[in-house]
C-alpha cells in the first residue's frame, strides 16, 4: 500500500530529522521514545501498518494498559508526543525537500539559528559516542555501566548529594524507557 507506514518508519524518520539537524535531538529522542512506548503494546501486524490505526484508539490502549506505571499528566504527555511525530512524519513524507519545523530558537528569532561551533553540549555528545567519559559540571560525577555485552550506558553529571528520591526519579525515567 503507498501510505502504509510503520513504527520502524517512524523511529527512522526521527532519527533522520535529528542528524539531519531539522528538529533538535532533545526533541525527536523524547517522540522517539514515546513512539516506541506507545506503539509496544501493538502487535507486529499493527506496529507493521500504523495507517490503519486509529491514533486515538491506540493511545487510549496505552493509556489502560500502563495506566500503573505512568501518572496522568504522563501519559497524556506521550499521547501528544505520538501525535506530534506521527503528524511531522506525515509532513515530511508528503514534501521532504519543503519540511521544517519551527523550534524555539527559530521561533524567538524569526530565523533559523546560523551554523556556529558545536556547543559544549555536543561535543561532549560526540565524546561519549567516540568512548570517551564526558567531562562532569562541578559537584556532579560521571558513572558508565555496562547493560549488555557490547553496550556500556553513561550517566554524567549526578550530583554528589544525590538523594534517595531524586535517584528513585532517575529510575522512574530509566524504566519509561525500555521497550517490552
Amino acid at each position: 500500500m503507498a501510505n502504509a507506514y510503520s513504527m520502524d518508519d517512524v523511529v527512522d524518520f526521527l532519527t533522520h530529522a535529528s542528524e539531519r539537524g531539522l528538529m533538535p535531538a532533545t526533541t525527536t529522542s523524547s517522540l522517539a521514545v514515546a513512539v516506541r512506548n506507545v506503539f509496544a503494546i501493538l502487535g507486529e501486524g499493527e506496529r507493521n501498518d500504523l495507517s490503519r490505526l486509529d491514533l486515538d484508539e491506540v493511545v487510549k490502549r496505552f493509556t489502560n494498559k500502563r495506566a500503573r506505571e505512568f501518572s496522568p499528566s504522563s501519559l497524556k504527555e506521550y499521547g501528544r508526543r505520538v501525535h506530534r511525530a506521527v503528524e511531522l512524519f506525515l509532513r515530511w513524507r508528503e514534501n521532504p525537500a519543503d519540511f521544517s519545523v519551527k523550534t524555539r530558537a527559530t521561533a524567538a528569532s524569526g530565523k533559523k539559528p546560523r551554523n556556529s561551533a558545536p556547543s559544549t553540549k555536543i561535543q561532549e555528545m560526540q565524546a561519549e559516542s567516540n568512548g570517551e567519559a564526558a567531562p562532569s559540571e562541578p559537584g556532579g560525577y560521571s558513572s558508565s555501566i555496562p547493560i549488555r555485552p557490547d553496550r556500556v550506558v553513561t550517566i554524567t553529571n549526578i550530583p554528589v548529594d544525590l538523594s534517595t528520591a531524586e535517584a528513585e526519579r532517575l529510575a522512574k525515567f530509566v524504566r519509561m524507557l525500555a521497550v517490552e
